[in-house]
């Protein structure tokens, strides 16, 4: 029998309107779990940027020698952003240094009292573009001539937040291929059910000649229909619900990194569209193939 596109989709857009109930379930099934893997992957690119932004908010402080004069301040500074692994360095002189501790102790206006403000060091904030790069750079003041002493960077608060950002982004990508395999089962069981409603005309076409792929075509697309809508609707919510939580974290949350550009949205309505799409024909596929052996 020869391939007849037209017939086809006729025949898929009849399956779904006979089962409207069935192919109302494959589509909202559908639509739950590409919405949950939609969700998996907003979390998974908003935690990665606000690590990002947190991990460039770490910063290594190096104080400068109290004899030390503007010309070397001036060359240390100059020599230090030209570090490859820096991306910014901000000089604080000992009255900003000063003015800080007064802001930081400003309820506790007693202790300021007794503080010497000949104890404030002039500095460098070095912040760096990847804070595992930290060991590297102090390694590289040191041998400018700073010492251990005047080094303050917290290494082991860097390495902790390494660390849970390798654990977080695995775990989100492990529940991402989980919510993936759950979706192809769940999409293959609710087509399932509508082919076994009609294993009866499957077993008389394959009785009168018809090939394997001219009986697995319209079911496929069928299947490739529901996953399309399905996957349309949650990628839709997904894009929007992105859009609603940026901008309620940005004035809810103002301390926590949440930027819109963490997320690439039209990649991630692709993808999703791509999965449902996806979902649809392998769900279809597997579970037409044991009907045709008659």
């Amino acid at each position: 029998m020869r391939f007849n596109l037209g017939f086809f989709l006729r025949e898929a857009a009849k399956n779904m309107r006979l089962n409207a109930l069935m192919s109302v379930t494959a589509v909202t099934t559908t639509a739950v779990c590409v919405l949950v893997l939609g969700v998996g992957l907003l979390v998974s690119a908003h935690v990665e940027g606000i690590l990002r932004g947190v991990g460039k908010d770490v910063a290594i402080t190096a104080f400068f020698p109290e004899d030390v004069t503007r010309e070397q301040i001036d060359q240390d500074r100059r020599q230090v952003e030209g570090y490859p692994e820096v991306e910014e360095v901000v000089f604080v002189s000992e009255a900003e240094a000063l003015n800080r501790v007064k802001d930081m102790l400003s309820e506790q206006p007693e202790v300021m009292e007794g503080l010497d403000p000949d104890i404030m060091q002039a500095s460098m904030e070095i912040r760096l573009a990847d804070p595992e790069a930290s060991d590297a750079v102090a390694e590289r003041l040191r041998a400018e001539g700073f010492s251990e002493e005047n080094l303050n960077y917290p290494q082991q608060t860097i390495s902790q937040l390494n660390q849970v950002t390798g654990y977080v982004i695995w775990a989100l990508r492990a529940a991402t291929v989980l919510f993936l395999v759950a979706s192809v089962l769940l999409i293959s069981n609710a087509i399932r059910i509508s082919i076994f409603a009609r294993r009866k005309e499957i077993e008389v076409m394959k009785l009168v000649g018809a090939s394997d792929g001219f009986v697995r075509t319209p079911f496929v697309l069928e299947g490739l229909a529901q996953g399309l809508i399905g996957a349309t609707i949650a990628a839709l919510v997904v894009v929007w619900g992105n859009a609603i939580f940026v901008e309620w974290a940005s004035s809810a949350l103002p301390f926590v990194p949440v930027s819109s550009s963490a997320v690439n949205t039209l990649l991630v309505l692709l993808v999703l569209i791509a999965v449902g799409v996806l979902i649809g024909i392998v769900g279809s596929f597997v579970s037409v193939r044991r009907f045709l052996r008659v």
